[in-house]
């Protein structure tokens, strides 16, 4: 292809978060150090633009809006599953056998109800620390290590082919 900066390819090794020429697969040396300190990058990828980065579009915002909504419902819904429960086993339903099952029901559904709550909550908070850490990686700078331009080697080789 030709010369490059140095500059130049450790801006696209850096946007790109690669070690390798995607052209020619040759394995760069590099050196990352993140810009950010954890907490300091996490604030800042909360304050994205989330619409200028599509990789990691599965908003934020959003999913905070549905936790805030979400989690009063899921403990109102608990606590009337925990006064039916609690109703039909105190009264003596013990002639009525459908009053002991909709004890069951219900507190089997609220298992349920707090387990999916849960499950959600694991889901998105992996879904979102993926998404950080890899624009968190993808942020970082990057420093070649010990790179000689191939123009350098072939130059020398040049010379000890031209000596003999």
């Amino acid at each position: 292809m030709g010369a490059i900066h140095l500059k130049c390819l450790e801006r696209w090794l850096e946007e790109s978060n690669r070690t390798s020429c995607e052209l020619c697969g040759h394995e760069f040396r590099v050196e990352r150090t993140p810009r950010y300190k954890v907490l300091r990058s996490i604030i800042i990828w909360l304050c994205l633009n989330q619409d200028q980065y599509d990789t990691y579009a599965r908003g934020v915002k959003a999913d905070l809006l549905r936790c805030l909504i979400i989690t009063p419902v899921t403990i109102a819904c608990t606590y009337m599953c925990v006064v039916a429960a609690d109703f039909y086993a105190m009264n003596n339903y013990d002639n009525f056998p459908p009053a002991r099952w909709t004890t069951y029901s219900l507190l089997s559904m609220m298992a349920f109800l707090i387990l999916s709550y849960f499950i959600w909550i694991y889901i998105s908070i992996q879904y979102h620390q993926k998404a950080w850490f890899y624009w968190w990686q993808k942020s970082s700078s990057v420093k070649i290590i010990d790179w000689i331009p191939d123009d350098t080697a072939s130059v020398s080789n040049k010379r000890s082919l031209s000596e003999v």
